[in-house]
């Protein structure tokens, strides 16, 4: 049950992206919650609910961020502080050091190593620091369970470690196609995430195809994007591969996943995991991929397929073309599995949780 007592929360993030909004505005709804967001990005508008935005200044010197003026005295308004596990934010990083602060505070990120330039959990340094700042926290938020075991194997108690996985908002799709007929890509276009190795896997399937393939539709812009435009024509293939450029209108999202057979970024796993599940879209990636965690969802040749080898991936898109019904079952799959465990009520709820549980007793 929910205390009676308001508690003052603030998070603070650097860039408060749309996605998290609708997160946010779940857990403002609760009546023991006065939410307040502080960032260092633009305002953002339109927002369907209650919180408060708040601007913060940010400095940078060399890799490391901070907060010049005002912070200080700034954070010592709430009962609980939420803030990004960020190494590279010195002000973060402070708050646990403190002797005497009157709020509880709350680390909330992956909990492990993650970049475009290391696998998930490739061992560091750095995970001394994180364990240093945990024990140091009230709480901490977690993108996913392997975390919380992670640090739980650590010595950290289990009462301290909350999980709030990962996820997006999904819309109700209003004008469903007649056929789920499209391969997609979703996300920048960087070298990183493979999207040559997609395109000559794509061409290698089309050309060994029996029955019409299935056109691919790659949504995002970026680096590549003239290279991938320059290779679609380079090798005619402008009638089946479509470049569509970077689309935020969920609405539009939402009606080309809605004829998605499935969902193919080769080098990367990120947050379009959730959203190709949350629309009954099976995600296929490399066993490998870079992640955050949400690679983690991915049950094999269930709600999706985790392949070894790019070699394999031409095989994977000539079976998309030649069995869909197979892909479609997966996408029943993706979609229950999102309804029953990655929804946004299921994400807002662990920062609930958390909240609740640091303010049970006094500091």
């Amino acid at each position: 049950m929910p205390s009676s007592i308001m508690k003052n929360v603030l998070f603070i993030t650097h860039k408060l992206q749309n996605y998290r909004i609708p997160i946010l505005e779940l857990i403002a709804k609760e009546r023991d919650i006065n939410l307040t967001v502080a960032h260092s990005g633009k305002p953002k508008e339109n927002k369907r609910g209650s919180f408060e935005e708040y601007q913060l200044l940010q400095k940078k010197v060399g890799p490391f961020l901070y907060y010049p003026t005002g912070f200080d005295e700034y954070i010592k308004r709430f009962d609980v502080v939420v803030c990004m596990f960020y190494l590279n934010n010195l002000s973060f990083l402070k708050l646990a050091l403190l002797l005497r602060r009157k709020f509880r505070l709350i680390y909330w990120g992956i909990g492990v190593r993650a970049s475009y330039n290391s696998n998930f959990d490739d061992p560091t340094i750095m995970n001394q620091v994180r364990y240093f700042l945990a024990k140091r926290s009230d709480a901490m938020l977690f993108y996913s369970e392997y975390a919380r075991l992670k640090y739980i194997k650590k010595g950290l108690g289990e009462e301290k470690l909350f999980v709030m996985p990962n996820t997006v908002e999904v819309i109700p799709i209003t004008n469903k196609p007649k056929k789920r007929d499209k391969i997609l890509f979703i996300g920048s276009l960087y070298k990183q995430k493979k999207i040559f190795e997609l395109l000559d896997s794509y061409k290698a399937a089309y050309l060994k195809c029996n029955k019409e393939p299935k056109e691919l539709h790659i949504i995002g812009n970026g680096d590549e994007f003239n290279s991938v435009k320059n290779w679609i024509t380079t090798n005619k293939l402008n009638h089946k591969i479509v470049l569509h450029g970077s689309i935020f209108e969920e609405q539009k999202l939402s009606t080309l996943f809605s004829s998605g057979l499935a969902c193919i970024s080769p080098g990367q796993a990120g947050l379009s995991v959730l959203k190709s599940f949350g629309y009954s879209v099976p995600f296929i990636t490399h066993s490998d991929a870079i992640t955050g965690g949400e690679r983690l969802n991915i049950v094999n040749k269930k709600n999706g397929i985790l392949f070894q080898n790019y070699e394999d991936l031409s095989e994977i898109i000539l079976s998309i073309f030649e069995s869909p019904e197979k892909f479609k079952v997966m996408g029943e799959n993706a979609k229950a599995f999102y309804d029953t465990h990655r929804t946004p009520k299921i994400m807002a709820q662990g920062f609930i949780d958390a909240v609740r549980k640091t303010t049970e007793k006094p500091i």
